[in-house]
């Protein structure tokens, strides 16, 4: 009897991809398997590509949407047939381009059946390859991968560190619904699954992960800064809603004062966006006269942002802010040169740190030297790009 669940989600493929990857999962060792593939619509031409490589294996099962309707929806139908079978303990998701260890099932499954019960999820190692299949990162890269994804599961808020090869707990999944919120459902999920389980890091490189496949969800990202803004938007609400369900409140508040809806000004939001660290919420002070601003920065979505008209004056306008935030820290941003994707994360990380209490701010320096503290004002305060602690700039900022 099976007691390890695999779906495989399959809508346009490139068929030497589908036939590998079908392949990878037919020859795994560990064959006490169901796999079920679901065609999500799919072109006429990929049917007869999975009847021809599974023939008649009975651990497969093809379920067929006549219409597209998504990664998640697709997954969640492969799922509920997996469900509905006897003894299937152990569940995990594939790619239709990807390929897979033969070792991939046997070690994850062996890894979780023999860790303590509250463990629900183990992740491996993977390597990265072209179209072609040639290896695309060498042993030190994957050491520094191992270093990355070898976390506790609380920095999963910050780090997307499971990756695309894993395994968890059939018991765990029934608690929390299925998938959703495309393009970030493998997050979203992860997110939710770990508020119920522990997790386990397996270093061994269990699977090939294709990038830069051109029928790809990620391939499309890249390829449309529309779709790169609607990935951002979900994988920051998905955040949000973890935090909001863990009772963790925003660290940072962001103020930003514009003046215009330029390109400038929305290259410089989008550098905010952009930023790796993300428990912050972002007040945008228009001052423009007719909301300009607000309209053009409005239609680049983002749940973490809100907008206030101030048309008499941003200095006036942020110190009445300043004294209705809440949140431990608050940075002045600005039209500027970009930010490194790590400066606020570095920022916000040092002056947690800080023993002193009496730390009024962090900043990086024009010589970029690394994060400093200063704990005496400025002769004008604030200053733009410096981190502060609110509660010091309350005391040190002098009415305007």
């Amino acid at each position: 009897m099976s007691d390890v669940g695999v779906v495989m989600p399959v809508y346009k493929q490139k068929p030497s991809y589908l036939r590998e990857a079908l392949q990878s999962i037919l020859a795994q060792r560990y064959r006490h398997f169901t796999l079920v593939i679901v065609v999500d619509g799919a072109p006429f031409d990929v049917l007869p590509i999975i009847r021809e490589t599974v023939q008649d294996d009975p651990r497969v099962r093809v379920v067929i949407l006549p219409e597209n309707q998504g990664v998640a929806k697709a997954l969640n139908r492969g799922f509920q047939e997996l469900f509905s079978l006897p003894g299937i303990e152990y569940l995990t998701w594939i790619s239709s381009d990807n390929i897979y260890s033969p070792d991939f099932l046997l070690t994850l499954r062996t890894y979780l059946r023999a860790a303590p019960p509250e463990v629900g999820v183990v992740y491996s190692c993977f390597q990265e390859i072209d179209e072609a299949g040639k290896p695309l990162r060498d042993e030190a890269f994957l050491d520094a991968r191992r270093k990355y994804q070898q976390r506790r599961k609380e920095e999963l808020l910050d780090f997307h560190f499971i990756g695309v090869s894993f395994m968890y707990k059939a018991a765990y999944a029934r608690l929390i619904g299925g998938y959703g919120q495309e393009p970030v459902e493998d997050y979203d999920y992860f997110l939710r699954l770990t508020e119920h389980c522990e997790v386990r890091y397996i270093p061994s490189v269990l699977m090939e992960y294709r990038v830069n496949s051109p029928l790809s969800i990620s391939a499309q990202m890249k390829r449309s800064k529309e779709q790169h803004r609607r990935w951002r938007y979900m994988f920051q609400l998905v955040k949000q809603q973890a935090r909001m369900r863990r009772g963790i409140p925003p660290e940072m508040t962001v103020l930003f004062p514009v003046t215009d809806g330029t390109a400038r000004t929305v290259e410089s939001y989008e550098n905010l966006l952009e930023q790796y660290y993300s428990n912050y919420q972002v007040i945008v002070l228009d001052q423009t006269p007719q909301k300009q601003a607000t309209r053009v920065l409005q239609s680049i979505s983002d749940p973490r942002v809100g907008f206030f008209h101030v048309p008499g004056g941003a200095r006036t306008a942020m110190h009445a802010m300043l004294k209705q935030i809440r949140t431990p820290f608050v940075l002045f941003f600005a039209n500027g040169p970009p930010m490194g994707y790590y400066t606020l994360h570095s920022m916000a990380q040092t002056l947690r740190a800080a023993e002193n209490q009496r730390i009024l701010a962090a900043f990086l320096p024009a010589n970029g030297s690394g994060v400093q503290l200063r704990d005496h004002p400025a002769p004008f305060e604030p200053v733009f790009f410096h981190l502060y602690r609110t509660s010091r700039l309350l005391e040190a900022w002098q009415n305007p």
